[in-house]
């Protein structure tokens, strides 16, 4: 059974319902985030236990899931929420301490995995940084780095005098993830993730319309992710190949992909084309076909270990169809050649992505048979 996350309820809020005589009291101060982040291996801790005689101690959680602390010794802390944590420390340190008041910053935070399957190009597990930082002086490229940041602006950033901490998004998970399909549906992304002891375990779900994240630059359903989450891209039954050329602007789809092509060609290898095109795009970066002799063989590996091996008639027709295919990062093009010296080639030129799926036997085998 899963449980709506209670914070996730998303309001725009438009210039004409601004109340600009309305002020902020000191009462905003003192709120707390409900989904507070669960500390696991890996994270560091700054733990002031009490600032009136000067007893802090910094700590690492290690493998099992505890620290060490003062008075306390060896204690497991894994799973806890900051605010937990915070809460179970005053109560133990009352055994040494009449006032305890315990404060705990994660100083650093742990890689996390995340769960992303459903409608993205390459489903399974990511690992990603569980926190970006820009020290002082740091020079930041947003058109490179893992944040959010960069659907919005391709400046550079410089310049800091202060430490900036930027958090992995929704965005950042299905980007790692090789991006959107053009069946992708953005408004029904759905995100599993573990619930904290003190709302009862458990897992939690909730559903985000990323559509206006793409269009508009709206980010305020792209939510922060953490470790264990679970991102689920559903499936349009029509395909919306407007949506794959927004996914490029805004970066969540690589620009580029590279695909092999050997065969009857005058540049044979690998190719690098528009994440929009098709097969006979990449024939064309190879330089073109050569006198044609046989079918155009296009083989590519699925995520799940499936192969869709097709043996089609040339066409720069038909763009999209099944005998122009678009195209996928890996995709394997043989233009009317041997299959067997393609083979060869293939394995001795480029095997990646392929090692690590398949084994260069299986590699061979599948553009053989």
């Amino acid at each position: 059974m899963f449980i709506a996350f209670s914070n996730l309820t998303f309001l725009k809020l438009h210039s004409s319902q601004l109340n600009t005589d309305k002020k902020v009291s000191v009462e905003y101060l003192e709120k707390l985030p409900t989904n507070d982040y669960i500390i696991g291996p890996g994270d560091s801790l700054n733990i002031n236990i009490s600032s009136d005689i000067g007893l802090s101690s910094t700590a690492r959680i290690d493998g099992e899931g505890t620290i060490y602390l003062p008075k306390l010794g060896r204690v497991f802390v894994n799973g806890l929420t900051i605010n937990e944590l915070n809460s179970v420390l005053n109560e133990a340190y009352l055994k040494f301490l009449k006032f305890p008041k315990v404060q705990t910053i994660v100083t650093k935070y742990r890689p996390i995995k995340v769960f992303v399957t459903g409608e993205v190009v390459n489903p399974g597990i990511q690992t990603m940084q569980g926190s970006l930082s820009t020290d002082a002086n740091e020079i930041v490229d947003n058109t490179k780095g893992d944040t959010n940041l960069e659907i919005f602006s391709n400046q550079k950033i410089t310049q800091y005098n202060y430490e900036n901490y930027y958090f992995p998004t929704v965005f950042d998970a299905i980007r790692s993830s090789g991006g959107i399909t053009q069946f992708s549906d953005l408004q029904n992304v759905q995100i599993i993730r573990n619930n904290s002891i003190t709302n009862g375990s458990g897992k939690i779900r909730t559903t985000l319309n990323l559509n206006d994240l793409l269009s508009f630059g709206d980010v305020s359903q792209n939510i922060r992710i953490y470790d264990q989450d679970v991102i689920i891209v559903e499936r349009n039954n029509e395909s919306n190949k407007n949506l794959l050329t927004r996914a490029i602007l805004s970066k969540m789809n690589p620009k580029f992909i590279e695909v092999y092509v050997s065969g009857r060609v005058n540049r044979p290898g690998m190719q690098k084309v528009s994440r929009a095109g098709v097969l006979s795009d990449a024939i064309d970066m190879a330089g073109g076909a050569k006198a044609l002799k046989g079918p155009v063989t296009f083989v590519r590996f699925e995520a799940d270990g499936s192969i869709d091996k097709r043996k089609i008639r040339f066409t720069k027709n038909k763009r999209g169809k099944y005998e122009n295919p678009n195209l996928r990062d890996g995709d394997l093009i043989i233009v009317g050649d041997n299959i067997i010296t393609t083979a060869n080639e293939v394995v001795q030129e480029f095997t990646s992505p392929f090692v690590g799926i398949f084994s260069t036997y299986g590699l061979i085998k599948a553009i053989s048979d």
